[in-house]
């Protein structure tokens, strides 16, 4: 199955070696906002404006997490109802007990070799979430914690809980997509942020966190309220594709490329995966006639690929 990845533009030729379609450099990039990120998560740690801010910062970075807790608690004296607040207290619990180990075995791309990730300690992570969620109680509207939440269940594989705070957030936005804050309180209309590129962004991240193989409920929950406010974006049809495909479930699949194929027939990851699809069924006629397409486009990627479709049915017609 043909994916481009978003990093690094590398092709990847077999389903079962790429885990998840991934979106490559050839594609323009939505416009994010370009925040400084600590650790992993969409969550700045501007934490709060008085003098405790850098020392706050410096001790999550450096594991101090002592010190960390007695700035938080004299912010929380001054500033109980802080939304920031809250996110501190959300990294602090979070990475507090956390450690990075390694692992040998498959991993989430379906390739077998050694990896390594973050455990969470898991009363620290319900800990952790709860800060946000109560954040969220009186701050509807702070995009930024919301993500914050999604990444963090989804990075600790809690795929269920990260498929309903994925759609919590999607039936609020679906009442409000204009007026969003981000940390501190941040307006996006006043700094010209586009909010829908925004989520977009946010939202091809997560499904490249997901186990399409393990928890496939959650996927496809996530991908339904997706696809109920953007039925038209080949990305989102693109990943509901592979639900299908990583099922084996190839007709589906292919009667969802061809939706996205008619909404865009310039997109050569669509039409190379529909070649490959094809090809898995055996129908080697239709399989023929996408590469053969495929081959025409203005991508040396997509040519190379087609290429080497075409000369592995060649004999098989």
């Amino acid at each position: 199955r043909f994916v481009a990845d978003r990093q690094s533009s590398c092709l990847r030729y077999n389903q079962l070696l790429c885990g998840r379609p991934h979106w490559g450099a050839w594609r323009k990039k939505m416009k994010k906002i370009n925040f400084t990120i600590l650790i992993v998560f969409l969550l700045s740690m501007n934490l709060f404006g008085f003098d405790k801010q850098n020392q706050v910062i410096s001790g999550l970075q450096n594991g101090n997490y002592e010190n960390v807790k007695r700035l938080l608690q004299e912010w929380e004296k001054e500033s109980p109802k802080d939304p920031d607040l809250m996110t501190g207290w959300f990294n602090y619990y979070l990475y507090r007990k956390a450690e990075e180990k390694s692992f040998e075995g498959y991993m989430q791309n379906g390739m077998y070799g050694s990896y390594s990730k973050t455990i969470y300690d898991e009363e620290d992570l319900r800990t952790a979430i709860s800060y946000l969620d109560k954040a969220l109680k009186t701050n509807p509207y702070r995009m930024d914690i919301y993500f914050g939440k999604i990444n963090s269940l989804l990075h600790a594989e809690k795929y269920s809980d990260g498929s309903k705070a994925i759609i919590a957030f999607l039936k609020v936005y679906e009442k409000n997509k204009t007026d969003w804050y981000w940390t501190n309180n941040q307006k996006f209309s006043d700094n010209n942020w586009n909010v829908e590129n925004t989520v977009l962004g946010a939202l091809q991240d997560y499904c490249q966190l997901f186990d399409f193989y393990i928890d496939r409920n959650s996927v496809k929950n996530a991908l339904d309220q997706i696809l109920k406010l953007f039925p038209k974006n080949v990305i989102f049809l693109n990943y509901l594709s592979y639900y299908y495909s990583s099922a084996k479930e190839y007709d589906k699949a292919i009667d969802v490329l061809l939706t996205a194929y008619k909404i865009d027939s310039d997109d050569y990851v669509i039409v190379g995966n529909l070649a490959s699809d094809y090809e898995k069924i055996e129908n080697y006629k239709e399989a023929e006639k996408w590469y053969l397409i495929m081959s025409k486009m203005n991508s040396d990627e997509a040519k190379a690929y087609a290429s080497k479709g075409l000369e592995r049915i060649r004999n098989k017609k």
